[in-house]
């Protein structure tokens, strides 16, 4: 784990709400970085197609929060999800689903919150502080 990647509590809380709001099912949002990299927002964001194993953002949310982001000089720099029944690591799925290499994948699970890097079907943990 040589990278690491700071994510202020409020960021934190607001991810495990959404998670706990949407169990059983999967939650899911996008989150925003700034030029630094550094995550500066989160974007809880609708699972169009709720399910306790798999999640997808809503298309019109997405665009929504990309025009957000934008407004404010950020980018979409990543996405979060929940496994409200398994670990907070990736699954096959999603490593499966994962298509931009340069996105950092949080996965929350209860009471935990993981950071991660796919890049050609290869997961690399990255540190959260």
């Amino acid at each position: 784990m040589s990278e690491h990647l700071q994510i202020a509590d409020q960021i934190r809380r607001a991810i495990s709400a959404h998670a706990a709001n949407c169990a059983p099912d999967e939650c899911c949002g996008l989150l925003a970085v700034d030029d630094g990299g550094r995550v500066v927002f989160a974007y809880p964001l609708t699972n169009a197609h709720p399910s306790p194993v798999t999640y997808t953002v809503e298309p019109e949310e997405h665009f929504h929060a990309l025009r957000h982001a934008e407004g404010q000089g950020w980018g979409i720099g990543g996405v979060f999800h929940s496994h409200p029944q398994g670990p907070a690591t990736p699954s096959a799925i999603d490593v499966q689903a994962a298509l931009d290499p340069g996105w950092v994948y949080l996965v929350a699970a209860p009471a935990e919150l993981r950071g991660f890097r796919i890049v050609d079907g290869v997961i690399e943990e990255i540190g959260l502080t």
